[in-house]
């Protein structure tokens, strides 16, 4: 049995930048469906408004409700909230486990859904490694029919 591991995230500075390069590139689209009017200054600002907030919480984990902890065993995850809030569930099978970002999707205990994003810089090397290991590993489908 795995016990169970316990690490405080930090902020990332490179899913920050991700917001970044997400919102030139959605400003590039709204120019292109646009032109040059007010739906395209209107456009950049909604984009600069959802990007902003999603980058407040998950990027710079400065909102009440960002996850600054996780611990996790191979029946459930918890995740800790900067307000003292902690909630358990199961990490679900669409979630991602890739070597530079994870996107962990959570079924909790009272059925609701969230997911989180982390990057190589989210937390500590040795333990989002062994997140990736963990979730590739526990959440693998069967390829071929066992019969």
């Amino acid at each position: 049995m795995l016990s169970r591991a316990k690490f405080q995230l930090k902020a990332s500075a490179h899913l920050a930048y991700v917001c970044g390069v997400i919102w030139a590139a959605l400003s590039l689209c709204g120019l292109g469906i646009f032109g040059w009017s007010w739906l395209l200054l209107a456009y950049m600002v909604f984009a600069a408004a959802v990007l902003g907030h999603w980058s407040w919480r998950c990027a710079w984990l400065k909102s009440s409700t960002s996850v600054v902890a996780m611990s996790w065993t191979p029946d459930e995850v918890c995740c800790y909230f900067k307000n003292g809030d902690q909630v358990s569930g199961v990490i679900m099978e669409k979630s991602a486990f890739n070597p530079y970002f994870i996107t962990l999707h959570i079924r909790t205990a009272e059925g609701h859904q969230f997911w989180w994003p982390l990057m190589a810089d989210s937390g500590p090397v040795d333990v989002l490694r062994k997140l990736r290991v963990f979730g590739r590993w526990h959440h693998q489908k069967p390829t071929a029919n066992q019969n």
